[in-house]
């Protein structure tokens, strides 16, 4: 016989329980006879999650995302480096910060605008382009 057996033990001490049913969660789990401590938030991945949904981890993104702009900015004003060098800065330095564990995110409508204003920000921001301007979000992806 060529089976191999595999026992998985799960840690009372350190399984939590989270829902995000509104009215909580009306049935007591145990594990190995313990009950399960209920959560509203916790850490996977280096990123926080809630029982609000993605919204606060996302909303601290923006933020994190918005300082590394911010702080690149006499890279986006330098004429003799070209777009496409600024664009792949703009990807790698800014991108990788704002979407970091965004696997975790359960994304709305809303969460989607947000994250889509994000990006034209970044893009607005290396081209130069004020919201007074009135140039569309096509011209400028264009």
């Amino acid at each position: 016989k060529a089976s191999t057996a595999c026992d998985m033990e799960i840690s009372a001490e350190k399984t939590k329980l989270m829902t995000n049913n509104t009215s909580g969660i009306n049935t007591e789990i145990k594990v190995n006879g313990q009950k399960l401590e209920t959560v509203t938030s916790f850490k996977y991945l280096g990123s926080v999650i809630t029982d609000e949904g993605s919204k606060p981890e996302l909303l601290c993104r923006i933020a994190q995302a918005t300082a590394a702009l911010k702080r690149l900015k006499p890279i986006w004003i330098d004429k003799s480096i070209s777009l496409s060098s600024k664009i792949r800065l703009m990807r790698s330095l800014v991108t990788s910060i704002f979407l970091y564990a965004c696997e975790s995110w359960a994304l709305t409508a809303e969460l989607q605008r947000r994250i889509q204003a994000m990006e034209m920000r970044c893009y607005r921001k290396i081209l130069h382009i004020s919201y007074k301007d009135h140039v569309t979000n096509e011209e400028v992806r264009a």
